[in-house]
Formats: C-alpha cells, sequence, structure tokens
C-alpha cells in the first residue's frame, strides 16, 4: 500500500511534468495544462524566451488513478495539501505556487460518483447532461452520476466580475525634448484604437491630452479643453477669457487641477414669489433685480463645482416667477438642490418664495410646476424628472433609471462577437433572473435589455445558435413578458417615437433564422421553442399545449424543417393596436402569439387559438406588421370558424399570429348603457341620501319601542351601505375609464364595492332574522343592546371577513380584480372571485324568503295583532313588505349581474341590469320609509304614541314623540288579521 508522502510526491510529479513539457518524464493522456505570461503579453517566440526574464504560468489538471487505499489516507493527503506553504521551489527556474484538490471520483453504495470539492462546481449543462447527485444551485452542481471521460472535472466557482471605471490624471515631464516629438507623440495617441489591453483584468479605453506647460512658465490647453474662471484670474490669462473660460495661463498649477473638458451646460431656472407683480421690477437697476441677480451668482457660485456663470434673465406675472440661467461645466442635481434651498432660505422670508412639495425622500423640494431632476440609486445610471403639484406632491414625468448591471451587460454586448456569446448569454440570464422584480417595474431597463436581445440577435448572423445558446436567449425574453411588467410596457407603447415591444419581438424572429440543424426542444416558463422536421407526404399537425394547433397540408410542404415558438404571455408585452391605426380602445389580444418560421415558403397554413378570455367576441385573424411602429394586420389571413371557444384561421403566409377579440356589445350601445347605468345611479343615490334625511327627522317620532327601533336602524344601514356601495362603483367606473390603469386604486375600489353590496344582503338579512324572532319567539324579549351587537357583528363583520378573505387569497396571484378589461370588480375567469359576492348575496335572498314563508303562516294561523302592540304590529308588518318587495327585487338585480359576466354577448342582460341596478336606491325609499304610515304622519304632523300599553285598546291622550308636535287627539283602534293575497299578508284597519 502506497504510503500518504508517496502520493504527495507522485502528485507534485505529475505537475512539474506538465509545466516542464519534457519528453523523458511521465506521459499520462489525463493530463491538460494551459500557458500564458503573468503579465497578460502573448507567449513569445523561443529566441525572445531565452533573452528575456518574463515569468510563465502554467495550470496543470492531473487525474491520479488510486486503488486500495483507505479513505483516511486520502484525507489525509487533502490536508496536507492544504496546509503547505507556498511557492515550493523546484529549481532557481521553477516554482509551485499553488496546488488545489478538485474532484474525487469514489464508488459507493449507491454506485460510482464524482464530487466536488470546496469552491469548485460542475457547470450547469454537465449537470443537466450528465444527472446530477445533489441538487443543481445557481446553475452549478457538486456531484456528478458516473465518471465521464469527456467531463473537464469541477471548475472554481467563479462569481461574475464588476468592471469598475476610474479616470488617471498623469503628468509627464519632458525637458529637452522637442515640440516635432511632442506632436509625433500627440497623433500616436490619437491614433490609437481602444480599448487597449493591460491585462485580463485590466483595459484603458481612452485616453487624452490635455494640458501642455512650457519652460516659460505658460500651460496652455489642448481642443476641446479649457480652464475654469477661478484659474484664470488666479494664474493670470496669456489669451482671451471667453465664456468665463481661456486656453492659457501664466503658471503652471502645482496642484492641479489642469485644463478641464469644454462641456458647457445651460440650466434655465425659475423660482416663485408670492407678491404682486411690478412692471418696474425688470428694470436692471431695481433693486429687487440686483438683489435677486446678485444672490444668484454668490449662492450657485458657492454650490456647484463647475460654476461658469448665472444670471437672472427677467421676472413676470404669476404671482411674481424669477427666470434665471445657470451655465456650469459639472450638472450634478444634489448641488442644484442644495443651492435651491439656500435660495429660500435667503431670499425666502424677504420675498416670500416657499417651497409646495416639502421632504420628498428622492426630489426633495419644490414649488408648484417647478420640474426637479433627480439622480437614480447608487446601482442605477440614468435620471428621473417630475414636476411639483399644486397638492404638494411630486408627479414623475421621466425615469430613464437604468440597472447598471444591466447598462454594463449593454455595453459589453456592442463588442460582442460569436466565441463571446456563450459566457455572455448565461450571464445575461443570470442577471435577468436574479434583478427580475427590478427589472419588470422598469420600463427604461426593460427597453436597455431588448437592445441587448437585439445585439445579440445581430451577432446570430454569423454565428450559429445552437439549444443551450437559445435556451438562455428564451428565459431572459420570458423575464420581458411576465404579468409583472405589463405595466412597464404599458408605459413604453404609449411612446409613439419609439417601438420597443416590436423591436422585441423581431430580435426573437431574428434568431429564429440562424438555428443549428439540430432538433430542438425548448420549454420554459412562458416561451416554448419546437424546432423539428416535417413528413413531406402526410399532412403535418403541431398541436402545442392543445392552445394553438398548426395544420399544414402535405401539398404545403416544400420545406424540410419548421421552427414554432409560442408565447404565453406576449399579450403584456404587444400592444393590441392595428397597422393603421395606433388608437385602440376596444380590441385585445385574445390568444397566445405564436412564431412559425420554415427553411422554405408557404402559402396554406391553418391555426386554431384558444381563446383566453370567453367573454369576447367578433375575432379577428391577424399577424404582427413590423412596419412603423408596428401592429397587428389582418392581411393574408381569413376567419374560418369561431365556435366552442376556439378561433380558427387560415393564413396565406408566415409570421407571428394571434387573434384579436373585443366586446360584443357595439359602442354606441355601451356608451348607452353607461350613461343610463350613471343616471340611474345617480338617482338611486339621491333617493338614498333623501330616505335617510327623512329617517333622521323622524327619528323620536317612530322609534318608542324595540320592535320599531331595531326597524329602522335595519333600513338606515342598508341605505348607507348601499350609499357608499354606489359611490365607490362611480369611483371604480372612473378609474376603469382611465387610459393608465392604477392597479393599487381599482383594488381599492372593488374591496369596497364588495364590501358595501355584501353589507346591503347581510344587513337585509338582519332584517328577516328579527322579522322572524318577534314573530315566532312572541314571548322572548331580548336587551336592546344585545339586538344591537348582534346586528352590526352581523350587518358588517360578516361582509368584512369575507371581502378581506377574498383579496388576502387572490390579490398576491393578480387575479383579484378584472384585469384583462380593465374593469374594477372581481374576477371572474380566473379566480372566480365573484362567487365570493354572489354565493353570500344569493343565500341571503333564499334564507329571507324562507323566513316571509315562515311568518306568513305564522300570522294566518293566529293573527298578528293578537300578541303585538300596535307600534309593534305596524314595524312588523313594515319588515315584511320590505323583505317581500326587496329580497327578490336584489335577487333579481344581481342574478343579472352574474348574467351579464357569464353572457357578456347578450344585450338585453345588459340593458335589464342596467335598469334595475339603477333603481335600487327609489325602491328603498319608497318600500323602506314612504310607504310607512308613521313616518308619514310624523312628517305630516299627525303621528301620536300611544300611552296606553295594554293589550285591550283603550282611549288614551298621548302626544307626538316629536317635540315641535303637539297634537292632542281621542284615538280608537280596532285590528284585524286574517288572510289575504296583499304582499303583507296582514290587513289593517285603523278607526279614528
Amino acid at each position: 500500500m502506497a504510503s500518504p508522502k508517496t502520493v504527495w510526491y507522485f502528485s507534485v510529479l505529475l505537475v512539474l511534468c506538465c509545466s516542464l513539457e519534457k519528453q523523458d518524464c511521465l506521459e499520462t493522456p489525463n493530463v491538460t495544462s494551459e500557458e500564458s505570461p503573468t503579465d497578460g503579453s502573448q507567449v513569445p517566440s523561443r529566441e525572445k524566451l531565452e533573452g528575456t526574464a518574463t515569468l510563465y504560468e502554467k495550470v496543470g489538471v492531473v487525474q491520479l488513478d488510486i486503488y486500495n487505499i483507505p479513505l483516511e489516507v486520502i484525507d489525509y493527503q487533502k490536508s496536507h495539501v492544504k496546509n503547505v506553504t507556498y511557492p515550493i521551489l523546484i529549481s532557481n527556474e521553477l516554482f509551485v505556487t499553488d496546488i488545489n484538490i478538485t474532484t474525487e471520483c469514489s464508488s459507493g453504495s449507491t454506485g460510482f460518483s464524482c464530487r466536488c470539492e470546496d469552491q469548485y462546481s460542475c457547470s450547469c449543462d454537465h449537470c443537466s447532461s450528465y444527472g446530477s447527485c445533489d441538487e443543481i444551485v445557481s446553475e452549478i452542481c457538486g456531484c456528478l452520476k458516473d465518471y465521464h471521460s469527456e467531463v473537464m472535472f469541477c471548475r472554481p466557482i467563479t462569481k461574475p466580475s464588476t468592471i469598475y471605471g476610474r479616470i488617471i490624471e498623469i503628468e509627464l515631464d519632458m525637458p529637452n525634448i522637442s515640440a516635432t516629438l511632442i506632436d509625433v507623440l500627440r497623433a500616436s495617441v490619437n491614433d490609437l484604437t481602444y480599448p487597449v489591453l493591460i491585462s485580463n483584468v485590466l483595459n484603458v479605453t481612452d485616453v487624452n491630452f490635455t494640458t501642455a506647460c512650457y519652460p516659460n512658465s505658460t500651460c496652455r490647453c489642448e481642443d476641446q479643453y479649457g480652464w475654469s474662471c477661478d484659474q484664470c484670474l488666479s494664474y493670470g490669462s496669456c489669451d482671451n477669457i471667453t465664456d468665463d473660460s481661456c486656453g492659457c495661463i501664466k503658471a503652471i498649477p502645482p496642484y492641479g487641477p489642469f485644463c478641464q473638458p469644454i462641456t458647457k451646460n445651460t440650466l434655465n431656472l425659475q423660482f416663485t414669489m408670492d407678491i404682486t407683480f411690478d412692471s418696474n421690477f425688470n428694470d436692471e437697476n431695481n433693486a429687487m433685480f440686483k438683489d435677486i441677480d446678485q444672490t444668484i451668482k454668490v449662492i450657485y457660485k458657492r454650490n456647484m463645482q463647475g460654476f461658469i456663470s448665472a444670471k437672472l434673465n427677467s421676472l413676470k406675472r404669476g404671482s411674481v416667477i424669477a427666470d434665471f440661467t445657470v451655465m456650469t461645466t459639472i450638472v450634478n442635481n444634489v448641488e442644484i438642490a442644495k443651492a435651491k434651498e439656500d435660495i429660500v432660505s435667503t431670499l425666502g422670508e424677504k420675498y416670500k418664495i416657499r417651497f409646495t412639495c416639502l421632504n420628498n425622500t428622492i426630489f426633495g423640494n419644490g414649488q408648484v410646476n417647478e420640474i426637479v431632476v433627480a439622480e437614480c440609486k447608487l446601482d442605477e445610471v440614468g435620471q428621473k424628472i417630475a414636476i411639483c403639484q399644486e397638492n404638494g406632491s411630486f408627479s414623475v414625468l421621466e425615469n430613464n433609471c437604468v440597472l447598471k448591471e444591466i447598462e454594463h451587460l449593454f455595453l459589453l454586448s456592442q463588442a460582442l462577437v460569436g466565441t463571446g456569446l456563450p459566457v455572455f448569454l448565461e450571464r445575461l440570464r443570470n442577471s435577468t433572473f436574479n434583478l427580475r422584480d427590478r427589472i419588470v417595474a422598469s420600463p427604461a431597463t426593460i427597453s436597455t435589455i431588448v437592445n441587448i436581445l437585439k445585439n445579440v440577435a445581430n451577432v446570430s448572423r454569423s454565428t450559429p445558435i445552437n439549444k443551450p445558446l437559445m435556451k438562455n436567449f428564451l428565459e431572459t425574453a420570458g423575464v420581458l413578458t411576465s404579468n409583472a411588467a405589463k405595466a412597464s410596457w404599458d408605459v413604453l407603447n404609449t411612446n409613439l417615437t419609439k417601438n420597443e415591444s416590436s423591436a422585441f419581438l423581431g430580435t426573437v424572429e431574428t434568431i429564429s433564422n440562424f438555428l443549428t440543424d439540430d432538433f430542438f426542444d425548448i420549454e420554459t416558463s412562458r416561451i416554448i421553442l419546437n424546432k423539428t422536421t416535417v413528413n413531406n407526404s402526410v399532412n403535418n399537425l403541431f398541436n402545442l399545449n392543445s392552445s394553438v394547433l398548426i395544420d399544414i397540408p402535405a401539398s404545403e410542404a416544400s420545406y424540410s424543417s419548421i421552427t414554432i415558438i409560442t408565447f404565453d404571455s406576449l399579450y403584456n408585452v404587444l400592444p393590441a393596436r392595428k397597422s393603421s391605426s395606433l388608437n385602440n380602445r376596444v380590441n385585445t389580444i385574445n390568444g397566445k402569439v405564436v412564431l412559425v418560421k420554415v427553411n422554405g415558403t408557404i402559402k396554406n397554413v391553418t391555426f386554431s387559438f384558444e381563446v383566453l378570455n370567453k367573454t369576447l367576441a367578433n375575432p379577428q385573424c391577424v399577424f404582427w406588421n413590423f412596419d412603423g411602429l408596428g401592429g397587428w394586420d389582418g392581411k393574408g389571413c381569413e376567419l374560418q370558424s369561431d365556435k366552442n371557444d376556439t378561433v380558427t384561421c387560415h393564413c396565406n403566409h408566415l409570421t407571428s399570429f394571434s387573434i384579436l377579440m373585443s366586446p360584443s356589445i357595439p359602442a354606441m350601445l355601451r356608451v348607452a348603457l353607461d350613461l343610463i347605468t350613471y343616471i340611474g345611479v345617480g338617482i338611486s343615490m339621491g333617493c338614498l341620501v333623501v330616505c335617510l334625511i327623512i329617517e333622521m327627522l323622524v327619528w323620536n317620532a317612530v322609534t318608542g319601542n324595540n320592535t320599531s327601533y331595531m326597524r329602522h336602524v335595519s333600513i338606515v344601514n342598508i341605505a348607507f351601505s348601499l350609499l357608499i356601495a354606489d359611490i365607490w362603483f362611480i369611483i371604480g367606473a372612473a378609474i376603469s375609464e382611465n387610459e393608465e390603469k392604477d392597479l393599487l386604486a381599482c383594488s381599492t375600489a372593488t374591496f369596497f364595492i364588495h364590501f358595501f353590496y355584501l353589507a346591503l344582503f347581510f344587513w337585509m338579512l338582519v332584517s328577516g332574522l328579527l322579522l322572524l324572532y318577534w314573530t315566532v319567539m312572541v314571548f322572548s324579549h331580548m336587551s336592546k343592546p344585545a339586538m344591537l351587537a348582534i346586528s352590526f357583528s352581523l350587518g358588517y363583520g360578516a361582509p368584512l371577513i369575507i371581502a378581506v378573505i377574498t383579496i388576502a387569497v387572490t390579490a398576491p396571484g393578480k387575479q383579484y380584480i378584472r384585469g384583462k378589461d380593465g374593469v374594477c370588480w372581481l374576477n371572474w375567469t380566473e379566480s372566480m372571485a365573484l362567487w365570493a359576492f354572489v354565493i353570500p348575496a344569493l343565500t341571503i335572498v333564499v334564507i329571507n324568503l324562507l323566513i316571509l314563508i315562515v311568518v306568513l303562516f305564522k300570522m294566518l294561523r293566529r293573527g298578528v295583532g293578537d300578541v303585538t302592540q300596535p307600534d309593534e304590529r305596524n314595524a312588523l308588518v313594515v319588515i315584511a313588505r320590505c323583505l317581500a318587495i326587496l329580497t327578490p327585487f336584489f335577487g333579481t338585480t344581481w342574478g343579472l349581474g352574474v348574467g351579464t359576466m357569464t353572457t357578456p354577448n347578450n344585450l338585453a342582460i345588459h340593458i335589464v341590469f342596467a335598469i334595475f341596478n339603477s333603481l335600487q336606491g327609489l325602491f328603498i325609499l319608497v318600500f323602506g320609509t314612504l310607504l310607512d304610515k308613521k313616518i308619514r304622519e310624523a312628517l305630516t304632523g299627525r303621528s301620536q304614541v300611544s300611552s296606553n300599553r295594554t293589550k285591550t285598546t283603550s282611549a288614551a291622550t298621548s302626544s307626538s314623540g316629536l317635540g315641535f308636535f303637539r297634537i292632542r287627539r281621542r284615538n280608537v283602534f280596532n285590528v284585524s288579521a286574517a288572510p289575504t293575497s296583499s304582499t303583507t299578508g296582514a290587513s289593517e284597519t285603523f278607526n279614528t
């Protein structure tokens, strides 16, 4: 058995043999090496090697086949290698700088496997191709099943390098050198091709001569450079000072800085003073004009490093607006904000200058209509522009912030070549996945990634794209098509000067033309690619996840391969506009988008699309036309059928296809429906307000007993719930009609509409349960506080629980509201969240109808007047009447509401629902308030509350519960109850 020391020396021997590459050393087919000079230069010829002292580094990969050695010996070897002190001197010319054990292959109970040591791993391709015996994390694994001679063992785990930029000023002292030689040096530098590679990790991107100083103690700037105004004045200018800069000074600055780039930036700024305008203010000799002008100069010079000049241009109306200009070589938004604050602190008290927008964490302070520029986050490049509004908040006008990692990848992609594609696409894919939450929320970053993909697609024209490259490309593209990115794409698509969405699809089409001849079958979470060969003798039918069916007749198969790319959610990217019209307020992309490419021609193809939103109609077969900004076009495609939620199209060409659909109700009729709804809801809200005012006026007169009290508590809360629900309905409709949907506001409106409509039904249930309690439990008496507690818990507590559970379950998956058509109401097609309203509402309708049947049966058997007082009897009769009329009415209304969603193409249902929905408030006013005799009497001054509370009615003297009604009257009541077909279930006779 070999000793540990023997194994150790054998390892070192192999490394040395690799390094020296001598013919008489031990030769093995399992030794590989790489050689490079340590200074990053190319390997010189042998002749040059003999005459220089350049150090060369060789990395050798050694495989040791060790048999019958115990594990403890191998462990000893590992620890011994780690504890060796490097470098190990072999000779005067050779030493070992490091030895690392990377891979250990051994046989175990589960078979033969190769496991990586710490800080080493196998690539994702090897893990997938040869099988991983542990988890694949961050695209790497630490163990492969079995030994594979073609695998180059484990590699070091490396993280993407970060590139840092640094500007270095170098001063060269060159005495006794002629001006001609300096000119030659200057020309040589200008003719260099950048970047200049210094080493593997260092390169020079640009070199510029800025300043030349001469023995006569003058320093002259090169073209496009200049001395600052301060230096021109301090050292003395040897040429003219122009625009606060000069090209020559009469001294050599001992500590710099030297000449700086001449980049004059003109900032047009203003601030507003809350004073009365006077035309004399614009006289440059006016004291206020001179004061403001001088203060601006002093403050901006103090705060801005590259300050050149500042000047007050004019004072104009509105109270008084000071327009001024600042010129600077360096624009720093933090310095501008600091100078602005200094202006307010210096002149604010004197001229009434105040900020409206205060202490914003991004934009700081601002006055009304002031445009403010702010820097992006530390890991972003670009800037944000916002305007201060009258309400004291900033509205973002433009957000150009791009993640630095993505911006850096964009710069790399501009110099990308085919050999660098594998590493670049893998890094792009990893960066996109790691930063996806921030990417999808940033339109500027999405736009930058589209430009990166365009550069990659251009490189693919000269470099065939294999399966791993295409998978990384599609996974990157898939992130941009996610639902979370829709809002960002909506922003990009509103810009009619760019066609980012069209460019995105174009990159996929371009790269799909340059795939290798291999069979491809790539499936990502949002994009599927199939490349296959075809059979020219039979029809070719391609079924893509049962959502898209492609049928190509055999007679058209003049090609050998076909590439099909299916996008699950490209409707988040592409607008639904037609190529002939950039405005779209009707159509919706209602099928998956499928891209078809063949290596030939085709003039006959059939597509069958499964519709996504089954509430839409009027299908149109379209393809994406890239002309101009891009849009959907129907040329060459025609509709064949529309049945069973499947639309079949026939086209005579190939590109990217889908279907457009729209609401079945014409636009004019939809406007009429909206008009009916808004007018009706307005009338309903007016009736509810009148109902609440009447209840407030007659409250003391009509709530003399517990029965009447609870009856009016119920009707007040029914009216209040419907009124608030209608208000939120109007708010939700306004949000839905806005082109830029505010999803948070829409979700908020939906929550309150859901809650208050449910509260309406639950208070109807409270009324029904009270009626049942007073009719069945005749001799049982519950205290008023107990009844109130139960009623409010049921009336508002139950709806709140249902509404909160609904939003908590569906909102995280973005399935709370109707996202496809932008309506602020509960989702129906994806999450069926609408059931959280329909089931409770219709259940309450059924319960109240059953209660009515029980109450009518009881009243017919014994008569309501046998066991109740007259006031209580009146309250019960009104409750029963309300339930008998309002319950079926509300049930019918919301049954129709469900019908509008399940059968959206039925115009009659929409019209009837709009009418019924508009009359709810009116029915509550009429049947819940105006038809109550006690309320009418209280309003007309004839209401009295009987002082006799006994079962036998006798003559008595009473007065109204209202303070302003003092009518004394003698009353005799004769009440009978008998079966009747009336909706109240009882007859009333009042003799006065």
